[in-house]
């Protein structure tokens, strides 16, 4: 898995603790056990593992990935939002998007924009209306905002590892 990282490991994590991040990633409810029968280790000391990773801040939590449609939530749009480079006008446009569930994601990026956002709500009219709800913001200048028509990979996770290895003892036929 090193070598797929192509880097340095980060927080002192062996191969190892990237393989149980991974099972982890792809199933949040393993058991320790099946963990441990996975990557040959026992369920006691996948569970140190993972409980120093949790201390250490690595493993931030667990959560239950949810089917955005069920609660009428089709609409994906990614917004660029531009703000004065004053930077107390930018506290109560991230004042704003911290609190607004409708933004899943915002990003403070370089060039010509000021923030990425990854919106998700239900209709072009909800859209419409929150980006007005932006717009209205002191200190927002410009918004530019392009509305997904379909989905082709939407990571579940915040943080995505390279290709999982394979068991200890087990080639991968590709």
């Amino acid at each position: 898995m090193r070598e797929l990282l192509n880097e340095e490991m980060p927080s002192g994590l062996d191969d190892t603790d990237l393989r149980i991040l991974t099972i982890l990633q792809a199933d949040g409810r393993a058991t320790h056990a099946a963990i441990g029968k996975t990557i040959g280790l026992t369920g006691p000391s996948v569970y140190s593992r993972v409980r120093r990773m949790e201390r250490d801040g690595i493993i931030r939590g667990y959560t239950a990935l949810i089917d955005p449609r069920t609660l009428r939530q089709d609409l994906v749009a990614h917004a660029r939002v531009t703000t004065h480079a004053d930077e107390t006008e930018q506290e109560p446009f991230e004042t704003f998007v911290l609190g607004e569930p409708q933004v899943l994601e915002c990003h403070d990026v370089d060039g010509e924009d000021s923030y990425l956002l990854k919106i998700r709500t239900a209709s072009p009219q909800s859209l419409r209306l929150l980006l007005a709800r932006i717009r209205a913001i002191p200190g927002v200048t410009r918004t530019v905002t392009s509305i997904a028509l379909q989905t082709v990979k939407e990571p579940a996770a915040s943080a995505h590892l390279a290709s999982p290895q394979p068991p200890a003892g087990k080639e991968d036929p590709s």
